[in-house]
């Protein structure tokens, strides 16, 4: 009899390692998210799936580094395939609210995206959430 309680026990920990992995995550505005499972180096921004209780789409992938927000717009940093080149996204909340795949501009290099900002009439905003620019 103990060596079958022993048995659920021990099947019981190994299926419950998912309990130990380690993860962050901060809410930027709204549904978006800024976050990472497992590794740190795998930092990107989600968007919760509308009702839904868990379930995120990612909007950038990984390694988001910085991350600036408005009521309107969402900026990032990245380094993608930890190029040490920084890609720059800047995300249209109102034109994302609907269909994931709109409003999302990027990557772009610095030069497009303060052009993308002109454009947009953006003005003060600015990088506050900061990670490590390597991961």
């Amino acid at each position: 009899m103990k060596k079958i309680i022993s048995l659920i026990f021990l099947s019981i920990f190994i299926n419950s390692c998912a309990w130990f992995d380690e993860s962050q995550h901060q809410k930027i505005i709204g549904l978006y998210e800024i976050g990472w499972n497992d590794l740190e180096s795998n930092r990107s921004i989600t968007k919760k799936i509308k009702n839904s209780d868990s379930n995120y789409k990612i909007i950038i992938d990984c390694y988001v580094f910085a991350v600036g927000h408005n009521d309107s717009f969402i900026i990032a940093k990245q380094h993608q395939n930890f190029n040490e080149e920084t890609n720059y996204y800047l995300i249209d909340i109102k034109k994302n609210e609907e269909d994931n795949s709109k409003g999302i501009y990027g990557p772009l290099n610095n030069i497009e995206f303060e052009k993308m900002k002109a454009n947009f009439n953006i003005k003060n905003l600015k990088f506050d959430l900061i990670f490590a620019d390597k991961p």
